[in-house]
């Protein structure tokens, strides 16, 4: 009885679904929309620098329940957003992609529980490192239950070496952010996480470290880890058995290699051999300004001795030859202007002056009546 009355109501438009309990109905979405424990991965294979352990294939979702009716779409949207984990990732050659836009909107940050985003860090003027502030600062604002999200940040030295600046600074827009979204203690479980040689400016993991420290740490924890992929160009063919230059892991039995590695937060930052490198490598390629004229002069009086070249102390001349006015840039039309050296007048003049030349003699009376 119950089959032939199914095609009589679908005869009559009536829609089946709605004719279940809510409760029924909760339970129809969950199990088509829930994909864990699957990982969601949107935009790694423009990333392409994650290893076969972690991605194999990006999972299709079938959120066009959501779109049939207005209480399908409030009844599904917080079990898609909140009982599945989504990785977001950039694009290749520093492209933002999944992060032109918000990869999540902000109506739909209260329902999201389990996040990861993953970037190349690259200069930060790019649009990547701009947008992906953006949607942290926004996840500071407007989630309330995101208990588990995943900073990565990966370096493509070894790939197509497009992003160079492979360490991420305090004064890159994602560095200001995840410091606000430390501060604003939205999340409960953070991992920053460091791929491929990415490293973080020197003592930022630490102050990250501290900030969250200072404020509640009940039920809340925030860890760092590192994570390799094996690059080819990594791999040490040199030895008896393969292995990668990065992690120390054989080739052959990279497929039991675990993901990531918990460290202390010191183990990410840079040192200063690896700052200098990364200095020399951009004033290689153009991304610094060359070196001044005085840069150079000084490196050849290190290279004839130093100031004890001669035996004798070199005397401190830069108040003298230190020029009157001094600018680096000059506007269009704009000279470069000298003040003129201070010369004495040829002939002083002097001259008594006496005190009614600046004030006026009054009489006695004069002066009562205005007291008065």
């Amino acid at each position: 009885m119950a089959l032939r009355s199914v095609p009589a109501l679908e005869n009559n438009g009536q829609d089946l679904l709605r004719l279940f309990p809510t409760e029924i109905r909760l339970m129809i979405f969950e199990e088509l929309l829930v994909l864990q424990p699957e990982t969601i991965f949107r935009g790694a294979y423009e990333f392409n620098q994650l290893s076969e352990n972690e991605f194999e294939d990006e999972i299709p979702v079938p959120w066009e329940i959501l779109q049939t009716c207005r209480q399908y779409h409030d009844e599904a949207a917080p079990i898609l957003y909140g009982k599945n984990k989504f990785v977001f990732c950039t694009g290749a050659g520093g492209d933002p992609g999944m992060f032109w836009r918000y990869p999540i909107s902000r109506r739909y940050m209260r329902y999201v529980t389990d996040l990861g985003i993953y970037l190349q860090s690259d200069e930060p003027q790019k649009q990547a490192a701009q947008r992906i502030s953006h949607f942290v600062r926004a996840l500071a604002r407007h989630t309330t239950r995101l208990k588990h999200l995943v900073v990565l940040i990966s370096s493509d030295r070894f790939y197509d070496s497009t992003c160079p600046w492979d360490i991420l600074f305090c004064c890159n827009p994602v560095a200001k952010a995840l410091d606000f979204l430390v501060g604003s203690e939205k999340v409960q479980y953070l991992k920053v996480r460091v791929h491929d040689g990415a490293m973080l400016f020197p003592n930022y993991a630490m102050a990250l470290n501290q900030k969250f420290e200072q404020g509640s740490t009940a039920d809340r924890s925030i860890t760092f880890s590192q994570s390799c992929s094996c690059p080819p160009k990594t791999r040490c063919h040199h030895d008896p058995i393969e292995h990668c230059c990065l992690c120390g892991w054989s080739i052959e039995n990279i497929g039991q290699k675990p993901i990531e590695t918990i460290v202390p937060p010191e183990y990410i930052e840079s040192c200063e051999q690896r700052m200098m490198d990364l200095q020399h490598d951009l004033f290689h390629k153009g991304l610094l300004p060359p070196r001044d004229d005085d840069d150079s002069e000084d490196e050849e009086d290190d290279e004839n001795g130093g100031i004890y070249r001669t035996g004798h102390a070199a005397t401190d001349d830069y108040e003298e030859k230190l020029p009157a006015f001094h600018s680096v840039i000059l506007l269009p039309g704009q000279e470069r202007k000298y003040r003129s050296p201070v010369k004495a007048p040829k002939v002083w003049f002097f001259r008594q002056t006496l005190l009614t030349e600046f004030f006026k003699v009054i009489a006695d009376e004069e002066y009562l009546a205005t007291t008065n």
